[in-house]
């Protein structure tokens, strides 16, 4: 698993443009799980059960986590979880953005990272719900989704408290 992996997990999950701890890319990467499978050789890591990754002030709790890399180094990484719980300092702020879903999905080659089923991101009281949030992180584009089908509302929430004035 790469520095980038993790701190575009992070970075990804930010619904305004706000840059996470910078010093993190520059910390180990530790893992802590009940098991972990892995095979460098085809680029599969499989970490289960109460699954914990810090690297600086990223963290990152799920039920299980399987992070890929391609030949092309093109990774992804799958957090599931009841549910999935992360948390990260905002560069030069002591602001944190913490977020939850039942799974997140991060993909490099297409700069995506989709927390799906009731998924919340919080950056101090701002507050953004959906059944699904999918940020770019090289548009710094964000989609939120209500959940589907007949017998739901399909809204969302979003929260932002008012800019404080000069």
């Amino acid at each position: 698993m790469r520095h980038s992996l993790m701190l575009a997990l992070a970075l990804g999950t930010v619904c305004t443009p706000a840059f996470a701890e910078k010093a993190d890319s520059s910390k180990p990467i530790e893992v802590n799980a009940d098991s972990a499978s892995l095979d460098q050789k085809q680029g599969i890591n499989v970490f289960e059960g109460n699954v914990i990754i810090t690297q600086g002030t990223l963290s990152l709790r799920a039920q299980k986590t399987v992070a890929t890399q391609d030949a092309n180094r093109r990774q992804k990484l799958q957090a599931t979880g009841s549910p999935v719980y992360f948390r990260q300092k905002l560069d030069g702020q002591a602001e944190y953005i913490d977020g939850q879903a039942s799974r997140v999905d991060y993909d490099s080659a297409s700069n995506t990272v989709v927390l799906s089923g009731k998924a919340q991101v919080k950056r101090g009281k701002d507050v953004v719900t959906g059944e699904q949030i999918t940020y770019n992180t090289a548009t710094e584009i964000y989609q939120v989704k209500g959940q589907g089908g007949s017998n739901t509302t399909g809204r969302v929430t979003i929260i932002l408290q008012p800019q404080e004035k000069p």
